[in-house]
Formats: C-alpha cells, sequence, structure tokens
C-alpha cells in the first residue's frame, strides 16, 4: 500500500523524500519503502518495453536532482585514467607500431590526434569486429604515446566522491540488473522450440534498459565502480538471483536457468559433484594416459555410440566418413572445463545469457564500456576465461558464425593484449588449459579417418575440411585468442615449460597432419571438384603456422635453448607416432598428395632457429638415419608431385588441385610452407648417404630410366611428353636446393630486401601492404 501511494506522487520528489531518509542514521524505514517501490517499479512481469520503469530509476538514482544535472556531477568525479572508447566494425581508429607494446593496439582519432605520433610507423584503418582505445594503458602501449589527457590526468587530481551522491545508485542498481536477468531467462525457450524471431524479440524489448546501463558507464570512473561492486557481489546475488519460494514467477524463471543451463551442456558445480564425473569418466580413468595426453593420432570411438549416430544425422546426412572421437585423458589439469559452470554473482549470468543469446551488440557494448575500471577488467577477465567452452559449444551451433566470431574477437582481444592480464589469468584461471583444451575438443568434432598411405589399416584421423567448421573458420576466434596470448613472453614460456601442455598441442597440430589428401585420378575425369582446398590452406596456416611462429619468436637466444630441445624432441615424438599411425615403413603409397605437414615444419623451424640463432649443433637435434629418411620422403613427394601437376598428370583431378599447387608457393603462404620442408629436405640431404637421396630423388620425380647410358629407354610411369618436364623439374628441385640459402644462414635484412624486392618488381606497394604482404615474423 505504501508502495501505491509513492507511485502516485510526483516522482522527482518522492526521490528526494527517499534519499533523505536513507541518509539518516536509522533509515530502515526509507529502505523498505525504497523496496517496496522497486517491488512495483521492477517487476519483471511487466512488459519489458514499459518505460515508466526507466523514467522512475533515472529519477531514483538522481536522488531530487534532475537526472542530466545528476550525469554531469558524477561525471565530475571520474578518476578514471584510460579512455577506454568502444566502437563496433567500420569505425576508422588507428594503430602505432612505434608506441605498441600489443601488436593489436589501437587509437580512437581523438587520442591519436592529440598524442605526439610524428615520424611514427602507424595506420589509419577501418575496423573489422570493433575494439576500443587503448590510451592510458600501459600494458598495451608505451606512455610516450598516450595523448595529453591520458598523459596528465590520475586518479589523485581528482576529488574523492560525497558519500551521498551514489547511495541510491547502490540501492537501486542490484534490483535493476536483476530485472534485466529475469526478462533474460523468461525470453529463454528449450533448443527444440526456440527460434531466432523469439531471441530477437526479447533482445529488442530490452535495448533501452541495456542502454540506460551503457549511459551510467559513460559517467565515468566513480559509477563504474559502483556497476563493479554490484555486478561482483557474491552475497547481493544469492540474495536476489535465486528463485524465491514466495515468487512463482521468479521460481519459474529460475528453473528456466537452470534448464538453459543443461540444454547447454552444462552442469552446476554441486550437481557434477553429486552425481559423478559423468559418462566416459572410467573409460578415460583406465586409459593410464599420462598429464595432459590424449589418445593420440588413433582415435577411440565415441563412449557412447548413440551420440556418435545422433551427430551423423544432426550434419544433414552428409556422407563425411565415420566420426571418431579423441579422448581427452582425464588426468587433463582441469577435467571440468567442457562442462561444468557455476555462476556466483550477476556479471558471471550476464556474461552466460550474453553468449546464449549470441553477442547481441548492445550488451557486448555495455559489458566492453566497463573495462577502464581494473577490478572489472580482471573480473570480466576470469569470467570470460570461465565460460570459453560454452562460447565454443554456442559459436559452433550458430547460423551467425561470421557475426559472432566478430563479437568474441571484440571482447577478447580487449582481454588478451594486456600481458599482465594475461598471466594473471594463466596463473589463476589455467587459461592456456582452457584454450588448448578447447581448441582440441572443437577439432575432435570433424574428425575422420585418414587413407594417407595404408588407407585400410590406418589409426590417425585428420579433420575433415569439408565441415563448416573448417569452411567457414568457425574456428578463428578461438585461434586468433591463443596466437594473441602467445605474443606475451612470459604466457608463452609457461606453455613451453609445461610438457604436459606441448604433448596436447603436438596432439592438435597432428589432427592437421595430411589432411585434405588428394588422390591422382587415373581413368575419367572427376566429377565433382571439390573447393575445400581453400580450408584447407587456411587452417593450417592461421591453426597451426601462426601459434608456431609466435612461439618461434621467444626462442630466438641462448636462455631459451631448452625450451627449442623439449619442442624438437615433442615433434620427432609425435612424427615417429604418425608414422606408427598411418603404416609407414619406406615407401610412400603412389598417386597420393597432401600440402598439408604442419608436423614437419615445426620440426623445421625450430630446428632452424636453434642452429641460427641459439647456437645449438645440428646432430645433436637430429633422429638416427632411418627417421631423418622417413622424415624426407612426405615432403620430397610434395616436390615431385608439383612437377607431376606442371606436368599435367594430373589433368583428370581439375583445376582446383593446380590451385593447391600455386597456394602452396603463394607469397602469403611459402614462409610456413615450403620454405620448411625445402629446408628440412636440404638438411636430410647434407646428413644422409649421398647417393641414396640423389637416388630417392630422382625415383620420386620418375625419372630414373631417363637418366641411363642406353641408347633406348622405356619409362613406364611417364608418357613421353611428360619425360622432359620431369626431368626439368628434378633438375630444377636440386638447384633450389643447393641455392636457396633462406634457413642456411642468409641474414634477416637480406631476406627482407629479396622479399621487398620481389613484391615492388610487381607493383608500386604503401609501406602498410608491404608489412601485411611480407608476412612472416621471422624478419618483419
Amino acid at each position: 500500500m505504501m508502495a501505491a501511494s509513492l507511485l502516485r506522487r510526483d516522482k522527482k520528489s518522492t526521490a528526494a523524500q527517499l534519499k533523505a531518509d536513507l541518509s539518516r542514521t536509522d533509515n530502515t524505514s526509507g529502505v523498505r519503502q525504497l523496496q517496496e517501490l522497486l517491488d512495483c517499479v521492477l517487476n519483471p512481469e511487466k512488459p519489458a518495453g514499459d518505460t515508466e520503469a526507466l523514467d522512475w530509476c533515472k529519477y531514483l538514482l538522481a536522488g531530487g536532482e534532475g537526472f542530466e544535472e545528476f550525469c554531469k556531477t558524477v561525471r565530475s568525479y571520474d578518476n578514471a585514467t584510460l579512455c577506454g572508447l568502444v566502437w563496433t566494425a567500420n569505425f576508422v581508429a588507428y594503430r602505432c607500431r612505434t608506441c605498441g607494446i600489443s601488436p593489436c593496439m589501437s587509437l580512437c582519432a581523438e587520442c591519436f590526434n592529440n598524442g605526439d605520433h610524428s615520424g611514427h610507423d602507424f595506420n589509419m584503418f577501418r575496423s573489422q569486429a570493433g575494439g576500443a582505445c587503448d590510451c592510458g594503458d600501459s600494458n598495451v602501449m608505451r606512455e610516450s604515446g598516450f595523448c595529453r589527457r591520458h598523459r596528465l590526468k590520475t586518479g589523485e587530481n581528482v576529488p574523492s566522491v560525497p558519500s551521498d551522491l551514489l547511495l541510491m545508485s547502490e540501492l537501486v542498481l542490484p534490483r535493476f540488473i536483476v530485472c534485466i536477468i529475469q526478462y533474460l531467462r523468461d525470453g529463454y525457450t528449450e533448443p527444440d522450440s526456440s527460434s531466432d524471431r523469439d531471441l530477437q524479440k526479447v533482445l529488442q524489448q530490452l535495448v533501452p534498459h541495456i542502454s540506460f546501463l551503457e549511459e551510467l558507464t559513460k559517467m565515468g570512473g566513480a559509477m563504474r565502480t559502483v556497476l563493479t561492486k554490484i555486478l561482483t557481489n557474491q552475497q547481493i546475488f544469492r540474495d536476489l538471483s535465486m528463485g524465491q519460494e514466495e515468487n512463482v514467477y521468479a521460481q519459474k524463471n529460475y528453473e528456466k536457468y537452470l534448464s538453459a543451463l543443461k540444454g547447454s551442456g552444462l552442469v552446476p558445480a554441486e550437481e557434477k559433484a553429486v552425481g559423478g564425473a559423468g559418462p566416459g569418466a572410467a573409460d578415460l580413468a583406465s586409459s593410464g594416459a599420462g598429464p595432459g595426453a590424449v589418445s593420440l593420432l588413433g582415435a577411440a570411438a565415441a563412449a557412447n555410440p548413440d551420440e556418435s549416430s545422433k551427430e551423423e544425422e544432426q550434419d544433414g546426412g552428409l556422407n563425411v566418413g565415420k566420426r571418431k572421437r579423441v579422448k581427452l585423458s582425464s588426468s587433463t589439469k582441469d577435467p571440468s572445463i567442457m562442462d561444468t559452470l557455476k555462476h556466483k554473482c550477476f556479471l558471471e549470468e550476464l556474461l552466460f545469457w550474453t553468449i546464449k543469446y549470441e553477442f547481441p551488440q548492445k550488451m557486448v557494448t555495455f559489458l566492453l564500456n566497463m573495462l577502464p575500471d581494473q577490478d572489472y577488467k580482471i573480473a570480466f577477465t576470469k569470467t570470460f576465461v570461465q565460460h570459453y567452452a560454452f562460447i565454443m559449444k554456442t559459436l559452433m551451433k550458430s547460423h551467425e558464425s561470421d557475426t559472432m566470431s566478430n563479437r568474441i574477437v571484440h571482447i577478447s582481444v580487449q582481454l588478451f593484449s594486456n600481458e599482465e592480464l594475461a598471466r594473471h589469468v594463466t596463473e589463476e584461471c589455467q587459461l592456456l588449459d582452457v584454450m588448448v583444451t578447447v581448441l582440441l575438443y572443437m577439432m575432435e568434432t570433424c574428425l575422420i579417418k585418414s587413407e594417407l598411405q595404408d588407407e585400410e589399416n590406418s589409426r590417425h584421423v585428420v579433420v575433415n575440411c569439408g565441415e563448416a567448421l573448417l569452411k567457414n573458420n568457425t574456428y578463428w576466434p578461438l585461434v586468433s585468442d591463443f596466437i594473441n596470448i602467445l605474443s606475451h613472453q612470459s604466457v608463452a614460456k609457461r606453455f613451453l615449460e609445461d610438457h604436459s601442455l606441448l604433448m596436447l598441442w603436438m596432439s592438435f597440430v597432428s589432427f592437421f597432419q595430411g589432411m585434405n589428401l588428394n588422390k591422382r585420378e587415373l581413368n575419367d575425369h572427376v566429377e565433382f571438384e571439390s573447393q575445400t582446398y581453400y580450408a584447407a590452406f587456411a587452417a593450417e596456416l592461421e591453426a597451426c603456422a601462426q601459434p608456431m611462429w609466435g612461439l618461434i619468436t621467444h626462442c630466438k637466444v641462448k636462455e631459451t635453448q631448452e625450451y627449442t630441445k623439449t619442442v624438437v624432441r615433442y615433434c620427432l615424438e609425435t612424427l615417429q607416432l604418425w608414422f606408427d599411425a598411418i603404416g609407414f615403413v619406406d615407401e610412400p603409397t603412389p598417386n597420393q598428395v597432401t600440402f598439408h605437414l604442419p608436423l614437419h615444419r615445426y620440426y623445421a623451424m625450430f630446428l632452424s632457429k636453434a642452429v641460427k640463432c641459439q647456437g645449438l649443433d645440428l646432430d645433436s637435434l637430429l633422429p638416427d638415419q632411418e627417421m631423418l629418411m622417413k622424415i624426407m620422403v612426405h615432403p620430397l613427394q610434395i616436390q615431385a608431385s608439383l612437377s607431376e601437376i606442371h606436368s599435367n598428370m594430373w589433368v583428370r583431378n581439375g583445376l582446383q588441385i593446380k590451385g593447391q599447387a600455386m597456394t602452396y608457393v603463394q607469397s602469403h603462404f611459402c614462409n610456413s610452407m615450403i620454405d620448411p620442408d625445402i629446408f628440412l629436405l636440404q638438411v636430410c640431404a647434407s646428413r644422409l648417404d649421398p647417393d641414396y637421396f640423389i637416388s630417392s630423388v630422382f625415383e620420386r620425380f620418375k625419372v630414373v630410366d631417363l637418366l641411363t647410358m642406353a641408347s633406348q629407354h622405356q619409362n613406364a610411369m611417364l608418357d613421353s611428353e611428360q619425360e622432359r618436364p620431369m626431368l626439368e623439374g628434378a633438375l630444377t628441385f636440386l638447384v633450389i636446393l643447393s641455392s636457396l640459402r633462406i634457413h642456411l644462414g642468409m641474414a634477416d635484412d637480406e631476406i627482407l630486401r629479396a622479399e621487398m624486392v620481389s613484391q615492388l618488381c610487381m607493383n608500386d606497394r604503401t609501406h602498410s601492404s608491404l608489412l601485411d604482404l611480407i608476412s612472416c615474423p621471422n624478419y618483419v
């Protein structure tokens, strides 16, 4: 009844009276009146589009002042030292490589123009996924690049906030946030009955509420501090968000929330503890694998056969081969990464619904606008990591994976570009374990049996490049995050020191080893030309090569010799497992070629850096002669196949095979593909018996019969018109092998000069485009 009388009165005078009552020493009556009023005003059973509730909130927060006047007053106590301006896609921003500590650093136009960047290496760009201004953040950019405003301003210059200014905010905003969460819970429907339209309708109705929160964040540091305390306070969350027994509507919504958790394949932590480790746990425990181990290369069948058949049905009946599940050992550092989630505060549940509703832009902008508050930034980053597996699951189910990917990166780049923060969550939340485990699980969903070498008996599994996951680059945001954190030396060193993680990563890389296998058509022309090679080359470059370059960046001095030795050892071990899994002895199966050998390339590049930069002895890092002979075979097969393709021996496979041959040597890919392959073959040529190596080359190029002294020869493998180009190809390969010096002592400056000349001889280039085209981090 008291609330009814307050609702009939003028909002401004009611707010002033309530603030006065709450400011008294004994404010019991004021608290009761306010709570009763909020029960009516912020009743989630009312339509979400009701603007009356927002009006009441504005008046109550202002406490008797006009809302605009209140905003201005709060801004005068802004103690934030960071800019933090958030923008969305297509916003024009700046990046200064001279000032940047992180490669992802960016500045808004105002901060860039008010800073001193004369003579710096900067560029103006149009943002693809959105971003935020890093001015004032010394973890991301050098202080010399700060604008005048963020260089001079410190919290010490700002007076302390009066105790009563934000009194009403502290009491009203928790109820307002609960109201938003109730609407989000109520809008959730079971997966079989939900539709995109329903979700969009809920989000559309909540736009004014989230816009109001966004407006509050723009009041500056004082208001963001209040919001942070509310969003991270566990007691307030327990008091307000659980379904109160006396409130049937709240109880029903709480059950919907629990249903949403379970429907997402997540189990609250307490249920997990009661219910045991779930199906398949016993299998994992009995596997006896070591820490962080994976049943490498020979994937075991799914723990539940019904699950695999269900998944095949969901693929729309595509004949993509029988799926194989790779089992993660139960002794990985955190077995609950994939399926356990417990929310303890508003921030955690808000992020859960943000993911569930596929990252609505308004919600993303609000969450990012809060980042200048350091306590919030740490809490939010931990929450983001906690939900990382759920993000992956939602991304894979999304019909708008491109949009969702951009929104994910919009958030994650702000969190993981900061080395101090990345190191903190690596230590506190096992960030590296989470990322590698999530990537492994993601790729497991599209594994098929490899047909390389011994097709019938092969135990090796590879990613299926025809799957949407690879065709649509769905993995990109997660791989991008991993590359980002590996750019930080402290995080990369932690990764290189963790042997179980390295084993896990080599398992991940092995999924790409031998993918997109080509079989030469000998009779009829192929009916349908598959374009999966685009996905294959992109996947190897982004998911394997770029993390490799990130790690190599931190292995260039003698002090890091042990890291290099460890990686080399695991490369050799994983290669041996791969040879065993495909049933390889000494001869490759004829008329087969894969351009994808990331394990060979990891070994080659770490070998190169070990000798060139770290002063290690080459022979100490090489395997025995038998293993070296095996390692030589598949890179050599690629070189011979290039000549076969150019000699029209693969013409029945269509134009796509020529596309693969061209992509393999193309400037964007060659640093990570043909260059490592040639170096590995150079190592093999220098350490194996010369007669064996040369005869292997001529055998692989099918030209042994052309090199006899007999007056006549008969080549059973080549037509007469193919003989000359294949012989030219073999001899050209030997010339390349003996003359290419990229990894044989050529200085970085020489390589860079040669790269620049090759790009500039084709066209004039700007400095920025040259940097993009010469993409190898080796010397840029």
